[in-house]
């Protein structure tokens, strides 16, 4: 067996450390997770029965990332024993850990804008796995150009290594007693990352979700951090009160399930809106900077839709006037590139299998 160390800092990377244990054990790998306890990564990671370990905390700002780093530098290394190859979407203590002792690494990344934690990891990395709709400039931004083959690309999107294998239930929405169809998804942005420099969106967030209900729909609401939810409860408590605003906690809800049944999806980041978008649910992405793979989900017909403060009342409303509720996208995503078996592929390489 080939023992890979996946580091899953985000419920997404949770979601491609549950695709590659499940994938990997028919392959002859055997996966070894890390995590660190935030927002939703454990939820995620205790849905699929994956085992785990969750190692430390994040910091707020740029002193308290440092010394969470290098505090859960040292307590991974006294978690992960022996492995023969470290897999993360550009996790800079995994990848710090990794190279230290001397262990070949795979950098998954979607995210070139994401200046700081780029720096710190792909220039480590043995390979690096993107998707083929961002420019190689913007990765020669990072790595030597003498080292720039090391980059490895796929037609699609990360999203569809879980997209491409799921098969709605139902079951979320029976959990949270709200209807098909009748309610929004809306997710805050996520402020406090490293690469995060556009302002605080809370107060537009709220204006959203305000008028999503104002417009007779339910909303199901996910904060990222504690003030968000406090906001939300100070300015729309009584939507609470009434069962029209939820915000889920502990309930280990699949999220793909509630994007499939979600009349509209809206989030500051964009995960969620490339799943829901992959899933044929409306998106709007209020991300304030341009993103190549936005761009390249909507130039293959994806509803997926994009606003930037002040006019994002008006294109949710255009969204939820359309006659078009949900999109058969299943002919669009068989163009598309599901990335696990490269994924897999550069571990055996990098594990010597199969040479």
């Amino acid at each position: 067996m080939i023992k890979v160390w996946f580091d899953a800092l985000t419920a997404k990377q949770a979601r491609i450390a549950a695709v590659l244990g499940i994938v990997g054990r028919d392959e002859g790998i055997d996966l070894l997770i890390t995590c660190r306890s935030y927002d939703y990564v454990e939820e995620v990671l205790s849905m699929f029965g994956l085992r785990y370990v969750c190692v430390g905390r994040h910091g707020e700002n740029a002193r308290e990332k440092l010394i969470r780093g290098i505090e859960r530098q040292l307590a991974l290394l006294d978690v992960v024993g022996d492995f023969d190859v470290h897999v993360s979407l550009t996790s800079p203590d995994a990848v710090r850990v990794a190279f230290g002792l001397n262990k070949p690494i795979i950098a998954l990344t979607d995210t070139a804008h994401s200046y700081f934690v780029n720096k710190l990891t792909l220039p480590l990395a043995n390979v690096v796995i993107a998707p083929s709709a961002i420019p190689m400039s913007e990765w020669a931004r990072y790595i030597p150009s003498a080292e720039i083959d090391k980059v490895r690309t796929f037609n699609g999107v990360f999203e569809l290594m879980w997209v491409s294998r799921f098969k709605p239930s139902g079951d979320s929405i029976r959990r949270l007693g709200v209807k098909s169809k009748e309610y929004v998804v809306i997710r805050f942005e996520e402020a406090k990352a490293s690469y995060y420099n556009y302002g605080d969106k809370s107060r537009l967030l709220i204006r959203i979700v305000k008028n999503v209900l104002e417009r007779g729909y339910s909303a199901v609401l996910f904060p990222r951090y504690a003030y968000q939810e406090e906001l939300v409860k100070s300015e729309l408590g009584l939507y609470m009160r009434l069962g029209k605003l939820v915000i889920p906690r502990n309930m280990r809800l699949d999220g793909l399930d509630l994007s499939w049944h979600a009349r509209a999806v809206i989030t500051g980041g964009s995960t969620m809106a490339h799943e829901a978008a992959l899933l044929g649910t409306p998106a709007i992405s209020y991300f304030p900077q341009r993103y190549y793979l936005d761009d390249y989900l909507i130039s293959n017909g994806l509803p997926l839709y994009r606003c930037v403060d002040e006019d994002c009342i008006d294109v949710v409303n255009k969204v939820l006037d359309m006659d078009i509720e949900h999109v058969d996208t299943t002919p669009l995503l068989s163009r598309m590139e599901d990335p696990t078996k490269l994924i897999i592929n550069e571990i055996k390489r990098l594990a010597g299998v199969g040479q």
